[in-house]
């Protein structure tokens, strides 16, 4: 998909590429109105126009100019901050106001397309694809709540995007420009996920050679995004806790407090609600951290996402490998938008994957689709395989353990399929042990 920018001092070039890498189009820069013309005549109709638009070129040339352009594409004008441009009353057209950062340049080209209703992927900053009214009501949680500097809780379960839609908060607010730290509770063993929030001085304990710094102070003027913060112990969450009220922190080995200046956002597939009843996560810290509460749904409920998802990973797969965009057969659409994708995105980006890789022609069948079950007759059977009368930790279980049978006990592909951590499999399946054996 090829877009055009008019743009003589290239300020557009770090925002427009990210936008492209995103959504796989492909941008083309021009510096004048008469060298927009001939691109559009010599590389035919683009999907989109975005122009730059200051000294010499003014808003009354441009408003005689582009209706004369004659053709039917969305055009975004970046103009002075406090101008009166005049353009917005031409179709086709929106205006938005130069932005001195780079990240919130992106995020008002997003939604510039967006009101244009350019929604070939359904556009949104941070590679987010939908145009569901469940994802909707999400994202407009997320822009209500991104220009503050309150504490955010993403929940849902594993593969369901929750990463993008912490970006998409940082790229929203006032901190845009500042870094944005990750950690991943489930790649840390749970001794060092101390070490790795707040650093540790050398000798602090065995295989402390030397000093480190903490994701609290990477992240310091910026936003610390902790996910899958159920993983971490109460005596670790007391110290988090502290944390967050004091903006202070103590380095494992040290005694000194350091200060910290950070936006906190973290993320669950766990319901820590339920955990705070169940006495394994503090209720403290979790009103401390969910000031601002966000459900991502699954994608199951995620009703036309799944076609508009295919589209954009069958493009970005074929690209990657080097081969021609295949088309998705209906009857093998029907089947996606049938699975059930316990997985959810994460799951359904690795199934398009290997069919991309794997198809032998410009074509992808039911038999391209390995989702390693029968899955055109799960949703009929799923009564007799999964009978009423279980609680919901038994029907996840069983669910782990058939999936595990279907992987050849391969724990790596079981996880894969899941969407969840090796280490999360694992656990799940330990805990599932301990309680047969209790019985």
């Amino acid at each position: 998909m090829n877009i055009l920018i008019l743009d003589d001092q290239l300020e557009l070039a770090d925002p427009v590429r990210r936008l492209a890498r995103l959504h796989d189009w492909q941008p083309h820069f021009v510096g004048s109105l008469q060298e927009l013309e001939l691109a559009i005549h010599a590389q035919g109709r683009p999907a989109l126009v975005v122009i730059n638009q200051q000294p010499p070129l003014t808003a009354w040339e441009l408003g005689q100019r582009l209706p004369r352009l004659n053709v039917d594409v969305p055009f975004v004008v970046l103009t002075a901050p406090g101008s009166e441009s005049g353009l917005d009353h031409l179709p086709g057209v929106a205006c938005i106001e130069r932005q001195m950062s780079g990240g919130e340049t992106e995020r008002q080209l997003a939604q510039a397309l967006n009101r244009l209703g350019f929604q070939s992927d359904a556009i949104y900053p941070q590679g987010i694809i939908g145009n569901s009214k469940q994802l909707h009501e999400v994202l407009a949680r997320v822009e209500k709540a991104a220009p503050g500097d309150a504490n955010v809780c993403i929940s849902g379960e594993s593969g369901t995007g929750k990463e993008l839609i912490a970006r998409a908060i940082h790229m929203q607010s006032a901190r845009v420009d500042r870094p944005l730290v990750t950690l991943d509770c489930t790649a840390i063993p749970e001794a060092l996920i101390e070490s790795h929030l707040f650093g540790h001085v050398r000798g602090s304990f065995t295989g402390a050679v030397e000093n480190r710094t903490g994701f609290f102070t990477l992240a310091h003027t910026g936003t610390l995004f902790i996910d899958e913060i159920s993983e971490i112990g109460l005596p670790l969450q007391a110290k988090l806790l502290r944390a967050i009220q004091t903006r202070e922190f103590v380095k494992v080995g040290d005694s000194k407090p350091t200060r910290t200046d950070i936006r906190l956002i973290t993320a669950s597939n766990k319901d820590l609600r339920r955990a705070v009843r169940e006495g394994t996560f503090r209720e403290d810290l979790y009103y401390r951290i969910a000031v601002v509460m966000v459900e991502m749904p699954p994608l199951r409920d995620r009703e036309g996402d799944i076609a508009l998802l295919a589209e954009h990973f069958l493009r970005k797969f074929a690209a990657a490998h080097r081969k021609p965009v295949p088309r998705l057969l209906p009857r093998a659409l029907e089947l996606l938008e049938t699975y059930d994708w316990p997985g959810n995105v994460r799951q359904l980006e690795n199934c398009l994957e290997q069919a991309v890789v794997l198809c032998e022609n410009d074509r992808i069948d039911v038999s391209d689709l390995l989702l390693g079950v029968d899955a055109s007759k799960e949703r009929s059977d799923k009564q007799a395989e999964l009978p009423f009368g279980l609680t919901l930790q038994e029907l996840e279980h069983r669910y782990i353990l058939q999936t595990l049978a279907r992987a050849g006990n391969n724990r790596t592909q079981t996880a894969k399929l899941l969407g969840i951590s090796l280490r999360s499999l694992q656990y799940k399946l330990k805990a599932y042990r301990e309680a047969v054996s209790i019985q």
